[in-house]
């Protein structure tokens, strides 16, 4: 009787398309981010650094469909930065040219990209790091974010 049981609520599962990788706000067609409800520069714009008090204005759910099916974690983590991005009127940092390519994921881990030096480097840092470590931490499957620091380092991670 117990299989049954366990036959039957795995059938269940397969049948009803869930997955065990991904949440429900986090599949092949919807990807659900946060944005943040107040303007960045009112927390990072030279006098004020506050990188924690605009953390908190990051409280916006968001849903979007989108088209495309059978991408991996990585590629919806990518694709789901690149839409929260755009969705609160942020843009990738200027060194990136794929920011499809932004994140690598390993063991539970988002790798984010290098960023290189430029004026006003350091307020994009003080807004972009929470903004991205908030909707990276409600993806499911990443448990940890580590800013790589190093091209060689980036390039190290398969």
């Amino acid at each position: 009787m117990k299989k049954i049981i366990i036959l039957m609520l795995t059938l269940a599962i397969f049948a009803s398309g869930c997955s065990f990788n991904q949440a429900p706000e986090q599949n092949q067609n919807t990807l659900t981010f946060l944005i943040p409800t107040q303007d960045y520069l009112k927390y990072c714009n030279g006098a004020d650094m506050d990188s924690d008090g605009f953390r908190k204005t990051i409280t916006q759910k968001e849903t979007v469909t989108i088209s495309e099916t059978n991408l991996s974690s990585e590629q919806l983590a990518n694709k789901m930065l690149t839409l929260a991005a755009q969705q609160a009127s942020l843009t990738f940092p200027q060194s990136n040219e794929n920011p499809l390519n932004y994140i690598k994921i390993k063991d539970q881990t988002a790798y984010i990209e290098p960023t290189e030096g430029w004026a006003g480097v350091s307020i994009f840092l003080c807004f972009w790091k929470p903004f991205v470590e908030v909707n990276l931490l409600q993806f499911p499957g990443i448990k940890n974010v580590i800013w790589t620091t190093d091209q060689a380092q980036w390039q190290g991670l398969k």
